[in-house]
């Protein structure tokens, strides 16, 4: 506008200056004045403000300031910038959205993370003629696998459990079931009525397609007993210190959720478990581990990897010549699911 002004005030200045200029001249000069300004004016109006309006709110966006979107119908060139600036910045505060939303969510899991790792022991307790060792690996934030070690003035309980699946929901009924079993464990029960109880409260809660297998022991502190019942769940691997060979079985059972009452279809047993002798226990993490060629660990290679360190004289050592021995057969290969190991060794 500057411009326009200038030239229209020299213009003038120079008319009223001059006396040899006839009134056709003056007249025709003046029209073509008037025609530079408005020219200057259109060009003002439809290109040199819409493009500064543009990059004005281009840099406020480069430099992190508040900017407006640019309203416009126009359909040229410019109009097309105008669009394309509204659309990257439409696009720009949905990623920040995704970008918030995925921060909170990551929040939470980790909330969610750290309360369930505070529900599985650090150790398990000091029992004369035991020892034992448990860990856990899950495959996201929140695991299904689960086990844990409950003690009463006569027996020590202790399980080790899979819930269908991972991530949060299975974590929810992990920490449920963990949460009846100790309820039912001080009321005196043995494995049995301790597993059909929890099963009568929790298959109500939770959808027909969750379900958890497990096995639980209960060791007479008294009378030196193991006794076990199995929900479903995997192989038991019995080291035998006399023969230095491992003895499998299925734990038998059926999975916690599947059906409103299990009581006909689990039982208390015994099992020898002398001086010297080991269980080793896990989830199907571990045996359906793959190495890069697609071949699972399988529980023919976890019998000859109990075999080979269960002669050691603790139950860490074994559990970290077990690991070792899968993690060497995995070859780093991706996490599926979530890996646990037990390991219980009775003192020679």
């Amino acid at each position: 506008m500057l411009i326009v002004l200038t030239v229209v005030g020299v213009g003038l200045f120079a008319l009223r200056k001059t006396n040899r200029i006839d009134i056709e001249l003056s007249t025709g000069i003046g029209v073509t004045l008037g025609m530079s300004v408005l020219y200057l004016i259109f060009m003002y109006v439809e290109f040199i403000r819409p493009v500064k309006i543009i990059l004005h709110e281009m840099k406020a966006l480069l430099t992190g300031k508040r900017y407006r979107r640019i309203v416009t119908r126009r359909v040229d060139e410019i109009g097309v910038v105008a669009h394309f600036f509204n659309e990257i910045t439409r696009n720009l505060e949905q990623i920040s959205t995704d970008l918030n939303e995925h921060r909170r969510m990551t929040k939470e899991l980790d909330i969610a993370h750290q309360i369930q790792q505070n529900l599985l022991p650090k150790s398990a307790p000091d029992i004369e003629e035991l020892d034992i060792i448990a860990k856990t690996k899950p495959a996201d934030e929140i695991g299904g696998d689960s086990f844990d070690f409950m003690e009463t003035e006569n027996d020590l309980f202790f399980y080790i459990g899979d819930v269908t699946g991972h991530g949060v929901p299975a974590g929810l009924v992990m920490i449920m079931v963990d949460t009846l079993l100790d309820t039912f464990i001080d009321k005196g029960m043995n494995t049995k009525d301790v597993l059909t109880n929890t099963n009568k409260y929790l298959e109500p809660k939770i959808s027909s397609t969750m379900f958890m297998t497990m096995v639980m022991f209960r060791w007479d502190k008294k009378n030196k007993k193991m006794y076990y019942t199995g929900a479903g769940h995997e192989h038991i691997i019995v080291y035998r210190h006399d023969t230095h060979k491992c003895e499998t079985f299925v734990s038998g059972g059926i999975a916690l959720g599947m059906v409103p009452d299990n009581s006909d279809m689990m039982n208390e047993k015994g099992i020898e478990f002398l001086p010297g002798d080991a269980l080793v226990l896990y989830s199907d993490g571990i045996t359906e581990g793959e190495n890069s060629k697609g071949e699972l660990y399988g529980l023919q290679r976890l019998q000859k990897a109990s075999e080979r360190f269960c002669n050691l004289p603790s139950a860490n050592l074994i559990f970290e010549g077990v690991s070792k021995d899968f993690s060497k057969f995995i070859e780093g290969h991706i996490q599926d699911d979530d890996m646990s190991i037990m390991v219980i060794r009775r003192a020679k």
